[in-house]
């Protein structure tokens, strides 16, 4: 009886133990973009990337609220260059642990006061499990944003991290030109 206890209790230790080990491959460019859902500031429900196929999509990712500085080094000057293109989309995707999710409604209300109602659209939050994502997303450092360039495809074509360089925003305006066709 005891044999077979502990038979069982090994197995599932080891089965817990290969999916807890389970590698997850670090996005490059030329992947798709994972599969995100979460909820627009505007209310609407979405899925990343699905709801950027066919547009030319920047989708920063941040899980920490001080991350808000080096998010609209990107954004100001991206928004004020592609704003208005009807082929460009942008979305900020603050990472929210499901710990949190009890008062998503209490988080996304006091986001929307602090965020512009013509900018709700390109809030969406996520609230869940974060571990694969940053593992996906390469995250070394909680403290800093990760931008993503999607083609119409939802493939990426460019990636970085932190705040905005002179140089890195000049590659990433550039590769946005060429996507969209201008």
């Amino acid at each position: 009886m005891r044999t077979s206890q502990l038979f069982i209790f090994v197995c599932c230790l080891f089965f817990a133990l290969k999916g807890y080990t389970q590698t997850y491959k670090k996005l490059a460019i030329g992947d798709s973009f994972p599969n995100i859902k979460g909820k627009l500031l505007s209310s609407k429900e979405i899925s990343i990337p699905e709801h950027c196929k066919g547009k030319v999509s920047v989708l920063i990712v941040a899980f920490k609220r001080e991350t808000q500085d080096q998010v609209n080094t990107w954004t100001q000057p991206l928004l004020q260059e592609f704003g208005m293109h009807k082929d460009f989309r942008f979305i900020e995707i603050p990472m929210i642990s499901s710990l949190f999710n009890w008062m998503s409604g209490y988080i996304d209300n006091g986001m929307r006061k602090g965020i512009a109602s013509a900018m709700h659209k390109n809030v969406m939050t996520y609230y869940g499990p974060l571990n694969s994502y940053y593992r996906y997303f390469d995250v070394e450092d909680k403290k800093l944003c990760y931008l993503f360039l999607l083609d119409k495809n939802g493939t990426i074509q460019f990636i970085d991290k932190g705040e905005a360089q002179k140089q890195n925003l000049h590659l990433l305006t550039n590769k946005i030109k060429e996507l969209i066709g201008s």
